[in-house]
């Protein structure tokens, strides 16, 4: 009988890991952002005309369906899928709230809800293509709907499994395309002429952003901010006071392209924390803007194509350091180099807010803004 070694072991598990890692980066997916798009869909969708505004709270999706639908075993499938939290994010938050209603409370409310799912058991023929339908525009503009239609719970539960990752990148994708739309509706011309001249870029911002500090290598542009009333209780009385303030708004930095050792994950992120400490203060002397690193939230990244962009998206937490250690919050940028410049560029949102209040609006503002990245032609 033959021993095998704890160094042979070893040697093999680093071999294992390696070979991972270099299958890894050979085959590295580069997601496409797609701003507009009138190509076909497959699936055939249904569009409207609708021109009315859209209502409904961000990161919510209503499904409308009898009670003796939506069981137990369908809500857990529909929670699993749509209500993963955002990672690294923490307090940790679902991409989508699941709401249930039944179609009497939806025919008596109101029907230009913003993410809508109906589940419909019939006895009618159903062609296998249109088990699933999708809708846009239907009773609302940038309105989307899924339509399940199905015999039995067993051919609606395999529908709504097979079908879950594409309905997922559909709800997911209108939702930062509402807030795009809205900012191109803006046409805050100003902001956009300023980054075009100084960065070679254009954003499509929010009509209220305003420049917050601007330097030749360095700006940052301040949405307006945001508040919730909290009812505060003092000695037996009750007030309400806006305390829950919500602030965010985007950094855009550039440094000098030299050579591709610059265009990694690892050293993004160091020239990030490099630009910051030096840019990015709080008001407290000697605090800085910086990545947060804890193990639980390091920053995830990934290759992604804007436009004609291809670049490193980043998704963490951050935190003012220094002296102090006084507040912190999220962060969504992309990083890529600028063919025209020979600059390495960074469009960074950030995103402070109490926990009590949902991130679910303003983070897809800022993902709204990073994805209508344009390049400008240098005159």
């Amino acid at each position: 009988m033959k021993y095998v070694t704890f160094s042979s072991l070893f040697f093999l598990f680093l071999l294992i890991i390696t070979s991972c890692q270099e299958a890894n980066n050979k085959n590295l997916d580069t997601q496409t952002i797609v701003r507009e798009s009138k190509a076909t869909d497959a699936r055939g969708i249904i569009q409207g005309k609708a021109l009315s505004k859209y209502v409904g709270q961000p990161g919510r999706l209503i499904v409308v369906a009898e009670n003796t639908v939506f069981t137990d075993e369908i809500s857990r499938l529909l929670d699993s899928v749509y209500s993963q939290p955002v990672r690294p994010y923490y307090p940790f938050f679902p991409k989508f709230e699941i709401h249930h209603i039944t179609p009497e409370q939806f025919n008596k409310g109101n029907n230009r809800l913003r993410n809508l799912m109906f589940l419909f058991l019939t006895n009618e023929p159903v062609d296998s293509a249109l088990q699933i339908r999708v809708k846009k525009d239907y009773y609302a503009q940038h309105q989307l709907i899924v339509e399940y239609r199905a015999h039995t719970m067993n051919e609606l539960f395999s529908l709504l499994s097979s079908s879950a990752d594409e309905m997922l990148q559909r709800f997911d994708e209108i939702e930062w395309k509402r807030e795009y739309y809205r900012h191109k509706a803006d046409n805050n011309t100003v902001l956009k002429n300023q980054l075009a001249k100084q960065f070679g870029i254009t954003l499509e911002l929010p009509k209220h952003g305003t420049f917050e500090s601007n330097r030749k290598n360095f700006a940052r542009i301040a949405f307006p901010d945001r508040s919730r009333p909290m009812d505060l209780t003092t000695e037996g009385s009750q007030g309400k006071s806006k305390v829950n303030f919500i602030q965010s708004g985007i950094m855009i930095w550039q440094i000098p392209f030299k050579d591709s050792s610059q265009l990694t994950p690892e050293y993004l992120m160091r020239a990030r924390d490099t630009i910051l400490k030096y840019n990015a203060l709080h008001e407290f002397p000697g605090v800085y803007m910086g990545t947060q690193d804890h193990p639980a939230v390091l920053p995830v990244s990934k290759r992604i194509k804007i436009g004609a962009v291809e670049g490193y998206e980043f998704r963490g937490l951050y935190k003012f350091t220094g002296r102090l250690e006084p507040s912190g919050g999220k962060f969504w940028s992309f990083h890529f180099l600028h063919p025209k410049r020979q600059q390495i560029l960074a469009v960074s949102g950030y995103l402070d807010a109490p926990p009590t209040m949902s991130p679910a609006f303003d983070l897809r503002r800022i993902q709204a803004v990073i994805y209508s990245l344009k390049l400008v032609e240098r005159k």
